[in-house]
């Protein structure tokens, strides 16, 4: 009997163990993070084929990339204009090692054939089959393939099916045809909210599916209290802040003296707001010498006048830097400019004061270095000095923050890397979402290498960074993460376009898991910038016009009542 209780107490922690691998999805969210993937082959070397898509694309370690074999031309009869291609699939590659801008692949079957230059695209034309162990999953496979359309479903499994979705319970694996698993997913159920009721501007709706009060979890229809729980704040309209005449790069939010601030970049210009009733009141401005501002942050690091930190890029010397202002008596004055980093501020103790400003070293190859440092001031000089917390070597600044979960914890840490946001505690990820994280109109066209006779460009997007703070006074800070769901084409610059955008929230369960969910509605507009303060959330939303059209870019600020 003692050999049996310990059996299972060992089965039970193993499945915790592997449950909390999983990482938790809607099936939105897997949708999203299986989309095909186009790329070339670099070059074949020993069996070993290299691509041209890394880590920062969004490939994993045994994706199944299908190889097409480019024909000859197709060319209008009449016109002469070349239509395309002829495409023939040639064989599919697994990935079996993953770089930041390639990867290497190998066969994934016999006599496949390749060569440099041919085009291969992730999850396409793979052969897959679902295979169903709840007997209860018929919707949610017809949801999967309806959205999945670029796999070659199949009806049944067999021998050869080169990529198996099997559903167990809450989890699905995603397996190809030697076992391995792809992507682990624990389904995160979506609970459908009652019909609201009429509702002002200034109402606040409950938390979705049991109908309780804001700021509790809503237990799972079996009434088991260790069933799933979702976080989900949902406002029924919102209040116009004020508008801005021009396309914002971001913006960054700060109470001073009882009064909302509103910090905006455009082009090589920063402003300072102050948000009122009856619009937003322009009381600073100052025009700097870079040709691109990329970033902008408030840091309050005393009790005194707070500072602007701006960070911007030099397209002729083809360098970052940073320079940093104080904001006093509605004016701006430079402390220090050319500071050699990247920086963004956090508001470490959730008080609403940005007290720390991190500092990310410029890499030429890779854009965000690996090197981390903190600003202080000493006197009227800014100085760096080592960061004691813990951070990931793929952390960065932008699009990042250091906060405290509750009064008096240790310091953890959420950033967003394209395009999924991650969350660390005591030094571990403990969350990784799926894609949709982010998306933001602040980008960078970079040279990686500019000494070389044939230099290489790159794009680096500039997230916003998500917001640490106790959306429902239960002591426990959530994150806010400005979300988007992309189109896949781009602007010339290389920010995506976007086909809507939201809030989600995450929220930090009792069993040490995050829950997602959304607060507010949906938005056509880019979020480029995100504060709170009062009770309410202040979205800064962003058109950046036509680049074919003679729309104008214009910016607006919306605030969500987040209280009753």
């Amino acid at each position: 009997m003692k050999n049996f209780t310990r059996l299972s107490c060992l089965l039970v922690i193993l499945i915790c163990l592997l449950a909390q691998k999983a990482i938790s999805a809607t099936v939105r969210d897997i949708v999203s993070d299986m989309q095909p993937i186009q790329g070339y082959v670099v070059d074949v070397v020993g069996g070993q084929v290299i691509l041209d898509l890394g880590s920062d694309a969004g490939v994993h370690k045994y994706d199944l990339f299908t190889i097409f074999h480019q024909g000859r031309k197709l060319t209008d009869p009449i016109t002469g204009k070349v239509l395309g291609r002829i495409e023939s699939r040639s064989g599919v590659l697994a990935v079996t090692r993953v770089e930041k801008i390639f990867s290497y692949a190998k066969a994934a079957g016999a006599s496949v054939k390749v060569k440099r230059g041919d085009k291969v695209v992730r999850f396409k034309e793979i052969t897959a089959a679902a295979v169903d162990k709840t007997g209860r999953s018929d919707h949610f496979f017809s949801v999967l393939q309806q959205d999945l359309p670029a796999l070659n479903w199949q009806q049944n499994k067999t021998p050869k099916t080169e990529l198996v979705f099997v559903r167990q319970g809450d989890f699905l694996k995603v397996k190809d045809n030697h076992g391995r698993v792809l992507r682990d997913y624990q389904i995160d159920r979506q609970v459908q909210p009652p019909a609201p009721a009429q509702a002002t501007a200034q109402s606040f709706a409950p938390v979705y599916g049991a109908g309780v009060a804001a700021g509790t979890a809503a237990i799972a229809a079996n009434g088991n209290a260790n069933g799933k729980i979702r976080y989900d704040l949902q406002t029924y309209g919102y209040n116009q802040g004020g508008s801005l005449p021009y396309s914002a790069i971001m913006g960054d939010f700060l109470m001073l003296k009882g009064t909302m601030h509103l910090a905006v970049i455009r082009d090589h210009e920063t402003m300072v707001y102050k948000v009122q009733d009856n619009g937003l009141q322009q009381v600073a401005g100052l025009k700097t010498p870079w040709t691109k501002l990329l970033s902008v942050c408030w840091w309050q690091p005393g009790s005194g006048a707070p500072y602007i930190g701006l960070t911007g890029y030099d397209t002729d010397g083809q360098q970052v830097s940073s320079i940093l202002l104080q904001f006093r008596n509605n004016s701006l004055a430079v402390v220090q400019k050319e500071i050699p980093y990247i920086i963004n501020s956090s508001d470490l103790n959730g008080d609403g004061r940005p007290e720390i400003m991190l500092a990310q070293n410029f890499d030429q190859d890779v854009f965000f270095g690996r090197k981390i440092s903190q600003l202080i001031l000493a006197g009227t000089t800014v100085k760096t000095r080592e960061y004691n917390g813990s951070l990931p070597s793929s952390y960065r600044v932008t699009g990042g923050t250091v906060f405290q979960q509750t009064k008096g914890a240790g310091r953890s840490a959420a950033y967003i890397v394209n395009n999924k946001l991650h969350i660390m505690e005591g030094g571990r990820q403990v969350y990784s979402s799926a894609r949709e994280m982010g998306g933001s109109v602040s980008t960078v066209r970079y040279e990686q290498n500019p000494d070389s006779i044939n230099p290489l460009f790159s794009n680096a997007n500039i997230e916003i960074r998500p917001l640490a703070v106790d959306v429902d006074n239960d002591g426990s800070r959530e994150i806010l993460v400005p979300s988007a769901d992309l189109s896949v084409f781009s602007t010339v610059g290389g920010a995506n376009s976007i086909k809507k955008t939201w809030v989600s929230v995450l929220k930090k369960t009792r069993a040490g898991t995050y829950m997602k969910g959304k607060i507010g509605g949906d938005y056509e507009q880019y979020i480029q910038g995100i504060g709170a303060a009062n009770g309410s959330l202040y979205l800064l939303t962003v058109n950046p016009g036509g680049i074919f059209t003679e729309a104008r870019g214009a910016s607006r600020l919306l605030i969500l009542p987040m209280g009753r």
